[in-house]
């Protein structure tokens, strides 16, 4: 028989995870570094610049103002519930069967 054939499979099975773990290490190295250039050269655009400045503009009437401080009050509050702060604990009676009084007399030793 094959006495060392499990064993030459198994060999071969992890070194072909090893050396897929390895190749994906890598495409996901360059994957981050490209990304990363991408979004430097869009940074340094003017077209980038410009939309910097239109975030943070300031509001240009007091409508404007009124009208985020309104949304802000609005938002803010539909993220917290109003809770009554009411906590009730009900005893509930326990079920009998004969493996929970052995427990329950367990427990008394205790």
């Amino acid at each position: 028989m094959l006495e060392g054939g499990p064993l030459m499979l198994a060999f071969l099975v992890l070194l072909g995870l090893v050396i897929s773990v390895y190749v994906i290490s890598k495409n996901v190295k360059a994957n981050k570094l490209a990304i990363s250039q991408l979004k430097q050269v869009k940074e340094d655009s003017p077209k980038a610049a410009e939309a910097k400045t239109d975030t943070i503009s300031e509001p240009k009437s007091e409508e404007e103002i009124a009208a985020f401080i309104a949304l802000h009050l609005y938002l803010s509050q539909s993220r917290h519930d109003r809770e009554s702060y009411v906590l009730t604990i009900e005893r509930i009676q326990r079920r009998y069967s004969p493996w929970s009084s052995k427990i329950y007399s367990m427990n008394n030793f205790q």
